[in-house]
């Protein structure tokens, strides 16, 4: 092997890459954007866990429960009040994850004999999300009960349940909606796509322009039927998330079936701007 026509072919392809900024530009960046991306994105570990706290009378050991919370550095207490009705409109307008409900006795009982009740609601719209808040939120509770055990009589704090909006934990009442939008979006852009650069690519966009037809008709023209098509779809989605996954349907049908023609209304207008920025139907695929 002539080593000195090696060095010299590697020296060339140093060059060549220190010359070309943009292939520079990707060897060096392109590992410290994945590593950060995949790195936020890829961590399982919860933090900063919003909660509100029902505490019908304000104690020390109501409090000194709170702090222990916050000291974790996970939980940030997010409202606090006397009565349970704050707790709905918190969780449905997605303000807060936990909610901590002290029974109105539980500072007497914790000094007394009688255990002392705590209720927990999570929202469970994420399981796997909702499970882990629950096991942290546990495991506060449980170290403050060692605690106080190990320095007096024996202290019971009973904890109960509540897993807001998916109580089953069934994943595919997390996944199977996102599922049908992302469907949606993909199938809507791309068909659109494609028709419209097809026309592009067959030169058969021209003589369109040049028909009595207007620009604004052609487009309406091309997209109105794949709208059609695309609520045809969501239709026969949500019949078998229903029928074949047990999706419960919670709500107004009408304003779902107006929020899913916007929704398709949008995807096909990306797919009308794929179709302007690229000269073929393969572009436009792997753009849509």
């Amino acid at each position: 092997m002539n080593l000195n026509a090696l060095r010299a072919f590697v020296v060339k392809e140093l060059h060549h890459i220190l010359r070309d900024r943009q292939t520079l530009t990707v060897l060096l960046m392109m590992p410290l954007v994945q590593v950060i991306l995949f790195g936020y994105a890829l961590r399982s570990d919860v933090r900063d866990i919003r909660m509100a706290i029902v505490d019908p009378t304000p104690d020390n050991a109501t409090l000194e429960l709170q702090s222990r919370f916050l000291s974790t550095m996970r939980f940030r207490i997010v409202a606090t009040g006397q009565s349970t009705d704050i707790i709905e409109p918190l969780f449905r307008r997605d303000k807060a994850d936990v909610a901590l409900v002290f029974d109105p006795d539980f500072a007497s009982h914790l000094r007394g004999t009688e255990a002392a009740r705590l209720l927990i609601a999570i929202d469970a719209s994420d399981p796997n999300t909702g499970t882990t808040y629950l096991n942290y939120t546990r495991a506060v509770i449980q170290a403050y009960q060692a605690e106080l055990s190990a320095g007096s009589s024996q202290v019971r704090i009973v904890t109960q349940t509540r897993m807001r909006f998916n109580p089953t934990l069934e994943s595919v009442n997390l996944f199977v909606p996102g599922l049908i939008a992302l469907v949606l979006v993909l199938v809507s852009a791309l068909m659109t796509a494609i028709s419209l650069s097809r026309e592009k690519e067959r030169g058969t966009m021209e003589v369109l322009l040049v028909s009595p037809l207007r620009p604004q008709q052609i487009i309406v023209g091309k997209v109105l039927p794949y709208l059609v098509l695309a609520f045809a779809n969501v239709l026969t989605a949500l019949l078998a998330a229903w029928a074949v996954f047990h999706v419960p349907f919670r709500g107004s049908v009408v304003l779902l079936l107006l929020e899913s023609i916007l929704y398709t209304l949008v995807s096909l207008a990306l797919g009308v701007l794929v179709a302007a920025k690229t000269a073929s139907q393969r572009a436009a695929m792997l753009t849509a």
